[in-house]
């Protein structure tokens, strides 16, 4: 069973992949079919297939951007939080606001019981 500290590890690595394949790869450790995903810019996404072509839309959008988690992953009871920085060569804008080329945000997740992604709710600034 994977740890979820290691499960969201790969979530980051999914988002700041280079290329569909390291992409699709990253999600298969750590997302299922059923798994969801919504933000405040986006509405609910289903699964993996999902998740890749959201991800590399914003690769799309923000050339060279990253993710990477900025605290550990606090958790309990099969649900946890973390935050996170999106870094990017060119400004960020989200949801109407210009964040520069740093977005911070938080990140709520549920895991399902071999501890990948069932949930992720996500928030900026």
């Amino acid at each position: 069973m994977m740890e979820r500290q290691q499960t969201i590890a790969d979530y980051a690595a999914a988002w700041s992949g280079n290329g569909a394949e390291i992409i699709v790869a990253a999600f298969a450790r750590c997302w299922t079919k059923d798994s969801t995903y919504t933000d405040t810019m986006t509405d609910t996404v289903v699964g993996v297939e999902g998740m890749v072509r959201l991800v590399l839309g914003m690769a799309e959008r923000y050339p060279g951007f990253i993710l990477r988690p900025t605290s550990g992953l606090d958790t309990h009871h099969g649900v946890g939080r973390f935050s996170w920085l999106m870094t990017a060569p060119d400004p960020i804008v989200a949801a109407g606001v210009y964040y520069g080329r740093e977005l911070p945000g938080l990140d709520f997740v549920e895991f399902t019981p071999d501890n990948r992604i069932a949930r992720i709710v996500g928030f900026f600034g």
